[in-house]
This record gives C-alpha cells, structure tokens and sequence, in this order.
C-alpha cells in the first residue's frame, strides 16, 4: 500500500477515537470503519508525493467524521432505523446541497445495493 505510515496514523486517530464508534456494535463499526479507511486510502492514494498525501489524508479524514458522527448517533437507537432518518442524518452531515441529478443519481444506486443486499441476505439465510 502507498504511504503506508501516514494511513496507519490516520487509521490509529480514527480507530481510537471512542466517541465516534461509542453506540456501534463491532460489526456495525467495523463495516463504518472500513469504509471511511478505503476512501481515505483512496484519495490518499492517488497523489504522487508523501507531502500531498498527507494533506490529502488529513482532509479525508475531516471529511468522514462528521459521516461516522452521524452513524455513531443513529446508532443510539434501537430497533430498525428508518430509512429517511439515515438520509437525513448523512445530508446533515454532508453539509453540502446535492444537485437535483445528482439525487436521482443516488436513489438508484441505493436502490440496486438495497436490492443486492436482500439477495444476499436471502442466500445466506434461505
């Protein structure tokens, strides 16, 4: 892996940060953890000296916080969460306006995972 000692203190800040995975069970944290460490390691990844990656990381890092903040409190709850409570929550944590394509753009792909994840689900537990 490229710059691999500036992912691994970005992955031990991120991992030891106790308020962030505080309502997650180790499964849920580690799914979350996971995908906030691929795409720092991504955008990390695609500079071509320690210094940019560095900063790239660190950006990233600032970048899913708020995200894994978000999941963290939905997390809190018990039960199923709804769905347009977890939209709501990462659109919050986003602080951006998603352009109109852009959200239609997102419905479908969060309807075909949904659908994958069903499938999947049912093949593993028919």
């Amino acid at each position: 892996m490229k710059f691999d000692k500036i992912l691994q203190r970005i992955s031990e800040q991120l991992y030891g940060d106790e308020k962030l995975r505080s309502n997650l069970t180790d499964a849920e944290a580690t799914l979350v953890f996971d995908w906030a460490m691929h795409w720092i390691e991504e955008q990390a990844g695609s500079t071509k000296d320690e210094a940019s990656a560095k900063q790239i990381a660190q950006r990233a890092l600032a970048q899913t916080r708020p995200v894994i903040s978000a999941i963290n409190a939905l997390a809190a709850r018990s039960g199923e969460i709804p769905l347009t409570d977890a939209v709501a929550a990462l659109e919050s944590a986003l602080k951006i306006k998603v352009p109109r394509p852009h959200v239609f753009k997102l419905l479908t792909l969060l309807a075909s995972a949904t659908w994958r994840m069903q499938s999947e689900s049912a093949k593993n537990n028919p």
